[in-house]
């Protein structure tokens, strides 16, 4: 099982008890950690959402504020609705913590991408035209609108189960790699990733993301700001 799929798999289930991502765990520590860390955060999550809340309380409230006195009735009716407001907000931030973790970092999906494809993309040395390039883009609503430096590799790709296209090319005189993903909801479009090797950086488009993948020592920020200027994308 290589990074990617594994990954995959522990990000759709923590607990997962599928053998060969046990045996994946097994053979690499820090495997181990990650799925550790994975299920850790999946049980801090199980417990921020394990509240219990009476399905009549707002008719409990309301009704409580009809009964009483006029003034009494004024006094409370502001505390009752700024305790609606404060669980209103309380909730509404949960939500989006819990929306916002729950999403994918294709920056970090694209440098496994890169780990496990090794250097059947990296070593290619196919020289691609800017039509070819264009071509494939087509099919996402996209293209290249002038040329960047030369384009060693651009082929459709499986990522993360989307239909994606891959490319490698020569941007401000280093080789980096380009991911075009179509937008999905549970895709965080503006991820960044780094580790020992690879630095990633996601932009979004209208319909697609972009996302550039770069040696750690290369300033992977300033090729996107490059490449944000050359892409363009339909609505």
């Amino acid at each position: 099982m290589d990074d990617l799929e594994f990954r995959r798999t522990l990000y759709g289930d923590p607990n997962s008890q599928d053998i060969e991502l046990k045996e994946a765990m097994l053979a690499d520590p820090k495997k181990q950690e990650f799925c550790k860390e994975l299920k850790q955060l999946d049980q801090k999550m199980a417990q921020a959402f394990d509240v219990d809340v009476p399905a009549d309380l707002v008719h409990k409230l309301l009704l409580k504020q009809t009964m009483d006195t006029h003034a009494k009735s004024k006094k409370r009716s502001i505390f009752q609705f700024a305790m609606v407001a404060s669980v209103a907000f309380v909730m509404g931030i949960t939500f989006t913590l819990w929306q916002s973790s729950s999403l994918i970092n294709i920056s970090e999906n694209a440098i496994a991408h890169v780990r496990a494809e090794g250097n059947h993309a990296l070593g290619a040395h196919e020289n691609i035209t800017l039509d070819q390039v264009n071509a494939k883009l087509a099919s996402f609503g996209g293209q290249l609108t002038e040329s960047v430096g030369q384009i060693y590799y651009a082929n459709f790709c499986d990522f993360d189960e989307v239909r994606s296209l891959h490319m490698v090319m020569q941007v401000g005189g280093e080789k980096v790699t380009v991911f075009v993903v179509p937008n999905e909801s549970n895709f965080d479009s503006h991820s960044v990733s780094k580790d020992q090797n690879y630095s990633g950086e996601a932009m979004e488009f209208n319909r697609a993301s972009v996302i550039v993948v770069s040696d750690t020592g290369s300033d992977v920020t300033k090729t996107k700001q490059t490449l944000s200027k050359k892409f363009k994308f339909s609505a």
